[in-house]
Order: structure tokens, then C-alpha cells, then sequence
């Protein structure tokens, strides 16, 4: 009798360049996202803070770094606001707790290999991929068919071996300059009713669309500049003051 399939595994441990701090890196295997479709999906978390704490507590940068989508400030509404489109408090929080339980052994190619070959990843359905073991992400990307990553990181030293591997968050015009000039294929947030700046419009987000990031194959840093107008929770504040 075949041992039944784990829900996912620790597949990488260490301190993040940002601020000397721990991470973890949890990739689950089974994902109802619509917009990306059931790709494995790669969740880097502080492994000593639940994920609401450590946005409250602004100990999310270990993982985040200074994106501009954390949890800030607004002072023309005098209290703190978010942009970020993920809703943490549902998928993130719970893959936190299931790690808190100890339900994902770490990963063993010799076990694991088998359920990531062939498969998609998307690399940082939460956290930023470029604070992760370059190895690591080589390496199981190279058993996936295909892979997708974001990282807001792209002016630090430490992570340019992401640049043709990962796209370049960008959330200005300066920013989207500053990336190509550089090299970087870029992905750019656009505040609702802007005008976009920079490459295709991300077809998992058109109007009517069917498409979805398991069979769209721009974002993996190599191919296209693409763009998406803000959504999610927190779209009314992306581009605020």
C-alpha cells in the first residue's frame, strides 16, 4: 500500500538577508486558487511568528522586505492601511498553523521529487523568493514544468541571481525604468483607473478570461514585461500617499 501523499514539505530553512531574522519556506501541493490554477505553491513565512503578529508587529520584513504593499501608515486617514493582495488571515494563516503542528516533513528528493515533477510552482504565494536558497529554488524548479516568482528585492545585492528567473515588482513608472535598464523583466501594479505603463496585461486578470497562471507562461523573468491592475482587499490603496 502506497503511504499516502503529504499535503507539502519544509523545503527550505534560513536567515534572510533583509534583517538577519528566520525563515521557512512551505511548498503545498494542492491549491483551489482560480487565478493560478493548482500549481505547488511556495509560502515563505517567519516560522516563530504567525502571520497576522508579524504584520501587526512589522516583523513581516524578514519576509517582504520594505515592499510598499506592507501594512503602513496613512496619514490622511490617521490609521494604518494594507495593500497587499493577499488575504493572510485565510490560506497563509493556515499553512502557518499546519507547520506550528508539524505537519510538513522536510523535503527528501529521494520521497519528494515525484510530486514536484511535472509540476508548476509558484514561487512566494506569500514572502518574497529572492530571500530563499538560490539552490533550492533551482533545483526544484528544474524538476517543474514551469515556474512563477515576483520579487520586490531586485535593487539588493543579494538578489540578483533572481533577475531572468523572477519578474520585478515595480509599482511606478521610475520603478519599471530602473528594472529594464538593469536587465529585469518587470510585473507592475497598477493603481485602479491608471493608465498602464509597462508590458501585457496579466491574461489570469483580463476580463472574461479563462487563462491562468498553470497555462500562461509569461512570468517566469525571462519572456515578457506584464502588468495587473491592483485587486484584492487592499486595491484602493495601492498608489496612495
Amino acid at each position: 500500500m502506497r503511504n499516502k501523499a503529504p499535503r507539502g514539505f519544509v523545503v527550505d530553512r534560513g536567515i534572510s538577508p533583509i534583517d538577519g531574522q528566520p525563515y521557512v519556506a512551505i511548498a503545498t501541493l494542492k491549491s483551489t486558487n482560480a487565478k493560478t490554477g493548482d500549481m505547488v505553491q511556495v509560502f515563505i513565512l517567519r516560522p516563530d511568528i504567525a502571520p497576522l503578529a508579524a504584520i501587526v508587529s512589522g516583523d513581516d520584513r524578514t519576509i517582504c522586505g520594505d515592499c510598499p504593499h506592507r501594512r503602513r501608515w496613512d496619514a490622511a486617514l490617521q490609521r494604518f492601511v494594507r495593500s497587499c493582495y493577499v488575504d493572510v488571515g485565510k490560506s497563509v494563516n493556515s499553512v502557518w498553523r499546519a507547520f506550528a503542528r508539524g505537519s510538513y516533513p522536510d523535503y527528501d528528493p529521494s520521497l519528494h521529487a515525484r510530486y514536484i515533477r511535472g509540476r508548476r510552482i509558484r514561487w512566494g504565494a506569500y514572502g518574497d523568493p529572492a530571500i530563499l536558497s538560490e539552490s533550492v529554488v533551482r533545483d526544484l524548479t528544474a524538476l517543474s514544468d514551469g515556474h512563477t516568482g515576483y520579487t520586490h528585492q531586485w535593487r539588493r545585492p543579494f538578489a540578483q541571481w533572481c533577475r531572468g528567473f523572477f519578474q520585478a515588482s515595480c509599482d511606478s513608472f521610475a520603478d519599471y525604468l530602473a528594472a529594464s535598464e538593469t536587465g529585469w523583466r518587470t510585473f507592475a501594479v497598477v493603481p485602479q483607473g491608471a493608465a498602464p505603463y509597462a508590458g501585457k496585461l496579466c491574461p489570469a486578470t483580463a476580463d472574461n478570461s479563462q487563462a491562468q497562471c498553470i497555462t500562461c507562461r509569461l512570468c517566469d523573468g525571462a519572456k515578457q514585461d506584464v502588468h495587473v491592475v491592483a485587486h484584492g482587499n487592499g486595491a484602493a490603496y495601492v498608489g496612495a500617499a
